[in-house]
């Protein structure tokens, strides 16, 4: 019994001594590993401007569409009073209930036009021309003109003018994938539409896309780690070499 409890231990000895020389052959430093030199932040992103002022009614104008900007503790409701609209149009068109309470400065569409205050302009100074305006709503009626809420760019960029890309939101999307589809940063998109402090965007949600001031800035892109160079290695055994790592 003794000489069989021997010959275990005898065994165990000889396996930890084989694992403390594998490890002794091994080199441990994976600070490396995983590392792929890839920079995902806005820094790479084109700058934007700033969200227009809205009117005294919080409302601003573009000639393709409008859009209210809500107050502190605004419901759907608040902001469909104030512009003389149905709460509950309004409320469906925003994929909202007349009862949500919004975020302060949280951007809602308008489904229809308001009579803008005497003397409205676009953001940037440019007169708002009535005239126009109204022909270009009975070509859409007509179907010989597209509007532009829902003009889809190829590249990802703007195009010219002053009026911001209008987006509606679909299943699956998020803040940021739009953000990245577009090439602005999800910060800039969030200051335009008074996102929550989570970025959360709902299916239905119109966003607008802010409105670009250049192109993005250049970086310099970010290599790879260097694969650490091999180096020979000794081994307890006498007459035999460790492979180097």
């Amino acid at each position: 019994m003794a000489a069989i409890r021997a010959k275990s231990m005898t065994r165990m000895a000889l396996s930890g001594a084989a694992l403390l020389t594998l490890a002794g052959c091994m080199d441990a430093d994976l600070r490396g590993f995983g590392q792929l030199g890839f920079s995902t932040t806005d820094a790479a992103r084109q700058a934007t401007a700033s969200r227009p002022t809205p009117d005294a009614r919080g409302v601003i104008s573009y000639p393709n569409y409008q859009v209210a900007v809500a107050r502190q503790g605004d419901t759907v409701s608040d902001i469909a009073a104030r512009l003389g609209v149905n709460a509950t149009e309004l409320a469906r068109y925003n994929a909202l209930q007349p009862t949500t309470v919004l975020n302060k400065g949280e951007v809602v569409s308008l489904p229809r036009r308001v009579a803008e205050p005497s003397g409205a302009t676009l953001p940037g100074g440019e007169r708002i021309d009535i005239t126009s305006l109204a022909s270009g709503a009975i070509d859409r009626a007509e179907g010989t003109q597209s509007p532009a809420s829902t003009a889809t760019p190829t590249s990802g960029t703007q195009p010219a003018g002053s009026e911001p890309i209008r987006h509606k939101v679909a299943r699956g999307e998020t803040a940021y994938s739009i953000a990245r589809y577009y090439n602005v940063s999800a910060k800039a998109l969030a200051q335009w539409n008074g996102l929550p402090s989570d970025m959360s965007v709902r299916e239905g949600q119109y966003l607008l896309i802010p409105v670009a001031t250049g192109k993005p800035p250049q970086t310099l892109a970010r290599t790879a780690p260097q694969p650490r160079p091999m180096r020979a290695l000794r081994c307890p055994f006498r007459g035999r070499s460790c492979a180097p790592m």
